[in-house]
Order: C-alpha cells, then structure tokens, then sequence
C-alpha cells in the first residue's frame, strides 16, 4: 500500500488513498512535472504476479488510451516496475452515481435524462472504438462537482470479436444482461441493457432484481419479466419507461441497437417527457399487457424451463459478481431441454413404480433423441431423406423388493438441490434426510447440497436417515450493500460487529466527509470473524493557525501542536520588537486556515541589532524578478499564496534570517520583483543567500545569492 508522501517515478507524489477495489487500490497525487493533480491505479500486490489479472488491468489502459470523450475518464500513462502495475488517469472529484442515489433516494425524470445521456454518450464513444464496457453501474459512474458525468473502470471491458462468444461472464450481477450472464453473445446491446437497469434504479432508488445470493439474481435477469417502473415511482412518465423497459428486454435484437438510438430518445424525452409518446424499437408491449413470449418448436406452455430463450437450468455454479460463470458450449435451447428432462427422470424413478418408470423413461429418451436432433440440426422440421424414425436405447433396472427404494441424485447439474428440494424429494420417496454439516464452498452456492451419504441408484430400505453436508457459501459478506460509506462511524462499527467482524479504527483528515463518519473500510468483502479497518473523518484537514509570536519556543510548540501542526525553530533574526530568546516571524501566517499535519515554523529573536555609529557595514544588492505562474501552472490566475523575501546568513556557526519584504498575500500569476540596491547583512559575513519563500507550504521558492562588501558610513 502506498503511503502519502511517496513518489512514484520521481513525478508523482502520493496525497491519500481514495478508492479501492477487487483488483486495484486508487490513490489521489499530484504530478510534480505537469503541476496537476490526479488519480494512481495500482494493481493490487497480491495480483500483480498473475499473468491474467495484469493483462486485464494493462487491457483498461489500452482500450480506453484510444477514447477522447469528455463522458469518459482519461487515461494518461501506464507504468510497469517490475512487479508493480499502475495507470495514471484524470482526476475526477466528485462522488459515484450509486451514493448520489443513496443520498437522494431517487432522482428526478428530468436529472435521470440528463445523466443517462451523458452516459449513453461515453458508451457510445467506446463501441465506436469497437470496446464493450462490461460493467457498466452506477457504481463506475462518476459525476463530477461540475455536474460532467464520467463512465469509468474498464478494467473488463473487451473488444467485440465477430462472434461476440466471451467463455465466461464477468461483471456485476445486478445489472448484467442475460446473454453475458450465460457466457453467450456479448455485443454494444449488453451495455445497453446494463444502462437500462441503471436508469430503472435511478428513477426508483432500487434495482429490479435482487436475492439472497448472486445466482438468484443472475436467474431473475435470465427468466423473470422487469417490473414496470411506474409500480415504484407513479411519477415516472410513459416515455421513459418505455425506454427503460426496451433498454432491458431479454433478447439483445428486442433492444435498442445502439446507444445512439437510446440518446435520440432520451434527448425527445427531456423536450417533453410528460406529452410525448416514444414508439420503441419493435413496437414492444410493456410487462403484463402482452402474452408471454413462446419459443417456435415449444408447446407454448409458458411453463418455467420450457419456453424463453434463456432456461432456468443455465444456472451459474460460482458466486457471479466479479467470477466466472460456468456455462454451456452449444445451443442453448437444446441443453435447457435435456436438462430439464433428466430432471423429469430423476423424480420419476424416486416417486413412482419401476415398471411404470420403465414405460416413461422410454417415452421420454425417445423425447430426447428427437428433439436433440432438431436442436443440433438448427431446424424445427425434419429435413428432405431425412428417416421419422428414432432408435431408444434399451432401458434395463435391478429388481428392488417391496419395502426399498433407490437412492436418488441430489447433486443435478449444473446446480445441485437446495436443501429444501432434496427434503422435499427424499421424504416422496420414503427416506428421512439430515443435514450432517453446514460447510463453505467457493464453488455451491448457500443453501445448497454439496454431498450425499450413498450414491445415486443405491437401493435403500425405507425410512432409512440419509445425511447431508449443506453450503454455507463462500463465508464472504459483501460489506458494499451496507453503504458504509458517509455513515456514522458508531453506526458502522455497530453493523460490522453484528456481522461477526473484528473492527479497528483509523482517522484521518478529510475536507469534504463530516467528522466522524467513514471515509472509506477495507476490505470490501471479508470472511466472518475476519479485520475490517474503518476509517473515520477527523473533520477538515485544516485549522487556524495560533499567533505565537512573544512566546518562548517552548510554548509556542505546545500550542501548534495542539492544533494540529508540526512546530520547530529554522533560524534566528534580530527584531527591534521581540526580545531575545522569543518567537519572533512564524513561517505560517496567524489566525488564518493552514493545512494540518505540515509544519509551522518560527525564527527566535536575536534582539534589536546594535548599530555603531561610524563603523563599517557590510552590504550587498540584487536586481531579479520571480514569475510565480511557473511554480502553480495554468491556474495560478485564480489562486493566491502567501509569501516573504528574506536574507539568509550564517554567523559565528548559526542561520540567521532577516526580512527584506515582510508577509503578505500575491496572486499566483504574479511577477515578483526582487529588487533591492542596498541589503545591509551581519558584521564581517560576506556571502548570503536572498530567498522567495511560499509560506503556504513553507517552500523555497527561489533562492539567490549575494556578496557583501564593506563600507565605510
């Protein structure tokens, strides 16, 4: 991790941390050699020795290194050290779409059109480069303290090859499209319907799916219709919903095509969103005013798994947010269908006679054949020559006596039972299950079967006990639902430790997050019982800096310390006003905001300086000038510092300062005279060196030297 203070590349200065995610952690700096401030990338250490999470971290560089849009977060440089990885990218202060919904509960139609089109937008100009996004939601959305909306994170994004077929799904699982959550085509419609649920929480405050883990959420996007956003928000004129709902239809060629078509409507719907009425691509009907939508070849049952292009059996077998999916390599439609049959097969055996299992089972492999057939032949008639007649396989079965039964298959594919589906199932056929053990998985999902005691086909007497071991997940808890973010800290701490997670505190200075509430908590998803470090705003990172001027140096330290600043004497000058041995001309002016935690330093004073009349002096003169434009950049026309010019000397083996300009406050594009023709220094010393100090940072700005020469008064 790296800490603030730290340079990376002897260039960028790491200020604090401001982000963290699965593969990355974001840091705010500032670029010494362009004078600007911006965002630091940095592939976590953990992944940084994985081929694969560093050429998808180098591909977000890459693809959006070609995009020039003002909707999309700029990449600068990419970096590679060894085994270090970063990308420098534009600096973007504002806060993401998912916390400004959170903050207002919902938006308002005409502040959701204007966001959406600043999105569609971005994504526009990225499938123009030929790049899918991936992920896009609210939480990789950024809107700026100008209002610009910025699409960020394509740390996944992919170019769209021409079959569009990626072999596994990545993304969030609340708003990815169904053909990427099966692992199937993947094109500029998925971003689009991602863009849909996007817009669908943003004029409702929620999502339109949701469940107990990632696979229920994964399925609902597969097979469940999306609620009309009008049932949340009455509010909601009929235009945009109509684009929401094409935005996020099932099938990519029922959607909008590109996001150029969503902008056109979207631009119609800010004219006038409550008087016009949009004729959607295809004509669409909204959710429950239409008939189910039937497969050709289907019987038109609407029954769940036998109608839809996307079957309830293309269940994933990971957790899906940030994983892979496991999926199906050939047509869909086919595998729903066999899968859906052997599931068919597998009751019949448990619940009904032998012999009668026999008669179906061969009705239904010849089912099976025929409908492979049209399947894999891509055709619902049978072809010219082509023989009506299908072969079955011979069926053959061990007899079971009276009084047994035949262990059945609890763990189906491609996911196996939950564990109230293998109760249920157990108890038809005359057995009683228990669960033995609730252990993790990486792979089953919470609540489902991960193994049974005896065998699938074992013959069993009735009655028999028959243990169970049952998932308990991954035993990872996603802290990111808990909107920790912004919330006060008890409250936070308080959740955590209900969650069975040990937490310790940090806290840090922030100017926009209010004192005590979280700036950021890491890590996002821990296991139970595992750290979990919040940190916790001090309030701003700035404090009126105390006038210790007269005081003794001890005292004037306890005082700075106590509001926050690192004190210390740089020197000591002669003062007609303060008498020897106190605080004489802090570096930071009095009584006005400094930055906390940096240094606020003092001269003490030597006490008026004798001057002998008659005697020699030694002086010296300069003719120089400072444009301060080069030190703050294309800003500085806006910006003011604070500033002193002061002669520096060593005498008798001390530094010793003096004033030649007194404090005071420049605008940044100032051009600074340094100009003097009679600068009188200490006694026999003849070197010195003439400094432009910016006392905001305590920084020499300019340093000049001088010679000094005796004379005679």
């Amino acid at each position: 991790m790296l800490k603030p203070g730290m340079y990376l590349q002897e260039r960028y200065e790491i200020i604090e941390k401001i982000g963290s995610g699965g593969m990355a952690d974001v840091y705010k700096a500032k670029c010494h050699t362009l004078n600007r401030l911006v965002a630091v990338k940095m592939l976590k250490k953990e992944l940084s020795g994985n081929e694969e999470f560093v050429s998808r971290f180098k591909l977000e560089a890459q693809a959006v290194a070609r995009i020039s849009h003002p909707n999309i977060v700029n990449i600068f440089d990419v970096v590679d050290e060894g085994d270090t990885h970063y990308i420098i990218m534009e600096l973007i202060e504002g806060i993401t779409l998912k916390s400004y919904i959170a903050k207002k509960g919902f938006l308002e139609v005409k502040e959701t059109i204007g966001i959406a089109i600043q999105m569609a937008q971005g994504i526009s100009a990225a499938h123009q480069q030929n790049i899918i996004h991936r992920d896009i939601k609210p939480q990789n959305i950024i809107i700026s303290m100008d209002g610009k909306v910025k699409v960020a994170d394509f740390g996944i994004a992919g170019v769209a090859s021409p079959s569009g077929r990626e072999g596994k799904a990545i993304g969030s699982v609340h708003y990815i499209s169904p053909e990427q959550a099966t692992g199937n085509m993947v094109d500029a419609r998925s971003d689009i319907y991602s863009l849909g649920i996007t817009m669908f929480e943003m004029v409702t405050g929620r999502l339109p799916f949701d469940g107990e883990n990632t696979v229920t959420v994964a399925m609902a996007h597969l097979k469940n219709p999306i609620a009309s956003p009008k049932d949340s928000n009455p509010d909601i004129p009929e235009c945009l919903e109509d684009i929401i709902l094409t935005c996020t239809e099932k099938r990519p060629e029922e959607r909008y095509q590109t996001a150029e078509e969503v902008i056109t409507d979207l631009r119609k719907a800010l004219i006038d969103p409550y008087g016009l009425h949009l004729d959607p691509p295809g004509n669409k009907k909204k959710p429950g005013k239409s008939e189910p939508v039937k497969d050709e070849g289907t019987s038109g049952s609407g029954e769940e798994g036998s109608s839809g292009e996307y079957s309830g059996h293309e269940k994933t077998t990971e957790a899906l947010e940030g994983h892979s999916y496991d999926h199906i390599g050939y047509d869909h439609h086919q595998r729903a269908r066999q899968l859906d049959i052997t599931h068919q097969l597998e009751r019949i055996f448990a619940v009904a006679g032998v012999a009668a299992a026999i008669i179906i089972v061969a009705v239904l492999l010849t089912m099976a054949v025929r409908l492979g057939r049209i399947f894999l032949s891509g055709n619902s008639h049978v072809g010219p020559g082509e023989s009506q007649e299908s072969s079955v396989a011979e069926v053959t079965t061990a007899a079971i006596a009276e009084g047994q039964v035949s262990m059945p298959n609890l763990l189906t594919k491609p996911l196996p039972m939950t564990e109230k589906e293998a109760r249920e199932l157990l108890e038809e056929c005359g057995l009683k299950m228990v669960v033995s053990s609730v252990e993790n998985s990486n792979e089953i999902p919470i609540g489902y079967i991960m193994a049974q005691e005896y065998p699938e086909g074992t013959v069993l007497e009735k009655n028999t006990t028959v243990n169970v071991k049952v998932s308990k997940g991954s035993g990872n808890i996603d802290l990111t639902i808990l909107e920790l973010t912004g919330m006060d800290g008890e409250t936070a701490k308080k959740l955590l430790t209900e969650r069975n997670l040990v937490v310790t505190v940090a806290d840090e200075f922030h100017n926009t997050v209010p004192q005590g509430r979280v700036i950021r908590f890491e890590p996002e998803s821990p296991r139970e019982g595992e750290t979990v470090t919040l940190v916790i705003s001090k309030g701003p990172s700035q404090a009126i800096v105390p006038d210790v001027t007269g005081l003794l140096p001890e005292e004037a330290n306890a005082l700075l310390l106590a509001a926050g600043f690192l004190p210390g004497a740089i020197g000591e000058e002669y003062s007609d006003t303060v008498d020897a041995g106190r605080v004489f001309n802090q570096t930071a002016p009095a009584e006005l905001p400094f930055q906390r935690g940096l240094p606020v330093q003092y001269y003490i004073s030597l006490g008026a300086e004798e001057t002998i009349i008659g005697a020699s002096h030694y002086v010296a003169s300069i003719d120089k000038q400072y444009n301060l434009s080069m030190d703050l950049g294309p800003g500085s026309s806006t910006t003011s510092i604070q500033i002193v010019i002061r002669l520096r000397q060593e005498v008798n083996g001390r530094t010793v300062f003096k004033n030649l300009v007194e404090p005071r406050t420049v605008v940044g594009d100032s051009v600074i005279p340094i100009s003097f023709p009679r600068i009188e220094g200490a006694d026999g010393v003849e070197e010195g060196l003439v400094e432009l100090i910016n006392l905001d940072k305590n920084q020499v700005l300019a340093s000049y030297p001088v010679s000094f020469f005796k004379t005679e008064d």
